[in-house]
Parts: structure tokens; sequence; C-alpha cells
């Protein structure tokens, strides 16, 4: 749901694991990731790990899905490398496409490539990082 309803306004290629994220790196250049902490068998917080030693990646802004909403928690994803957390379900639409402008450096990005994993399906709060 994720996927398809931000392929509305950016250019979006979802991924069903890390594995197929990590493969959409050599064919494409995402300009921001989004990924689903609970993914398995390697989370996001792995998959970021795995994409941050992929030269040119090092920057990539990326945002963590995420139900655990504990402020401990939010901290470690930043902590990790994430700059944003969103903390699901996703309630809003508007506030994610907001930061995810302000992670991309503008409002008018509506054909900034992102990789999502495509698990996403419900409603969020929004937590962002250190720029």
């Amino acid at each position: 749901m994720l996927t398809l309803s931000l392929n509305e306004r950016y250019s979006v290629l979802g991924c069903q694991s890390a594995a197929e994220a990590l493969a959409a790196l050599q064919t494409s250049r995402p300009d921001l990731v989004m990924l689903d902490i609970r993914m398995s068998p390697v989370d996001g917080m792995q998959c970021l790990q795995a994409i941050r030693a992929v030269p040119g990646y090092e920057g990539t802004p990326a945002i963590a899905l995420t139900a655990f909403a504990r402020d401990s928690d939010r901290q470690a994803f930043l902590a990790a490398g994430f700059q944003a957390v969103a903390v699901k379900p996703i309630l809003d639409q508007c506030e994610l496409e907001a930061l995810i402008d302000m992670l991309l450096g503008s409002a008018t990005s509506r054909s900034a490539p992102i990789l999502t994993d495509g698990s996403d399906n419900g409603t969020m709060s929004l937590h962002g990082g250190k720029q």
C-alpha cells in the first residue's frame, strides 16, 4: 500500500526483501530509502548497514518504518544511521510526503526515486533526526 500510494507522487521501487533491495541498487539509484525494521530474515537496520556499505550510498537519506514507538527505539534507529523514523500505522500521507521532501531537500521532489521494502499498509507518526 505504501509503495502504491507514494507512487502517485514519486518514482518508487518497492522491494520484498533486503536481498531484493540490495540487488535493485545495482540497476537503480534511489534518492531515499525506506526500510521496515521488522523485515526478515534481514531486518531494516541490517539492510541499512548493507546499503551503507555499497559505494555511493553512504549518505543516502533513510527512513525507518516501525511499530516500535518508544523514545529509546527511535534514538536507536537514528543512531543506526536512519535520518527519520515513521511509526506505523501511517495516518497522514501528507506528513509522510513532507518528511520525504524535507529529506530530499525540496518540496517539489515529485520525480525523486525512492526505494521501499513494499511491506507497509498502515498509519504513522513522524520523527526526524539530525540533518
